[in-house]
């Protein structure tokens, strides 16, 4: 089976169908919705990429390409995500996918594993808290993200149902703190929070989120082994074996 079709067995359940519809929905709701003012004319959500059973995923404020997420059809929308294995697994010098590629490596071989090539695909779920594009993850706002987390991205954690998720980018972080803490006390910059590990409460689960820097962030060569050490001390060696994709 390639890859696109293992890909449209998962992306065409009727959970994530219903979440693909999402922007479309915020869009169509005008001012009414604070996700609107993200979303661009004619686009169409990205849902994330990855293996939508794997132990760990990462959470962006919004998805990573605007570009990416033009109005074409869905069946092509999918054929295209299925070609990310390319960028994430060559020396594509995107700083997404190498922060995440040092991450799950550095992990691997804290367990006594030999990190694998295709380990950014087979080990982790890459999805974003703002389904609506927008050219810089810092533009989204509060409003958005609360409405976007409590509409979409619960109930996506709960089909996907991970073990961790690292979450990257003031927005997600600062959304996972108040919704964990009640409070602002001991919230700080992002480098100094950075490998900060909160229990939070994701669908009907509570499971470790850790907290880390956006990818995008310039001067930041050491921080994948920081979010590394920490996902080493919370999942399994046998948790971190590359698994087949499997239809939801």
């Amino acid at each position: 089976m390639s890859k696109g079709q293992q890909y449209l067995q998962f992306f065409g359940s009727d959970a994530l169908k219903r979440l693909h519809g999402c922007a479309i929905a915020e869009s169509d709701a005008g001012t009414d919705s604070p996700c609107q003012a993200l979303a661009r004319p004619l686009r169409r959500p990205q849902i994330g990429f990855g293996n939508p059973h794997a132990p760990i995923v990462f959470i962006s404020p919004s998805p990573l390409d605007a570009a990416a997420a033009s109005n074409e059809a869905f069946a092509e929308w999918l054929d295209r995500e299925a070609t990310l294995e390319h960028h994430l697994t060559s020396e594509t010098p995107h700083p997404y996918f190498q922060f995440v590629r040092a991450v799950l490596s550095g992990a691997r071989r804290r367990l006594g594993l030999k990190p694998g090539k295709h380990d950014s695909l087979e080990l982790a779920f890459h999805t974003w808290a703002v389904r609506c594009a927008t050219e810089n993850p810092d533009r989204v706002t509060d409003d958005a993200l609360n409405q976007c987390v409590d509409r979409h991205l619960d109930s996506l954690m709960g089909t996907i149902a991970p073990r961790l998720v690292i979450a990257m980018g003031g927005p997600v972080a600062r959304h996972l703190w108040w919704r964990t803490m009640r409070s602002w006390d001991g919230w700080g910059p992002m480098t100094t929070l950075h490998g900060r590990v909160l229990e939070v409460q994701l669908g009907k689960r509570t499971i470790p989120a850790i907290l880390s820097v956006h990818p995008y962030q310039r001067g930041i060569d050491l921080h994948p082994d920081v979010i590394a050490r920490a996902v080493g001390e919370r999942i399994r060696a046998d948790e971190l074996q590359p698994q087949e994709l499997k239809v939801a």
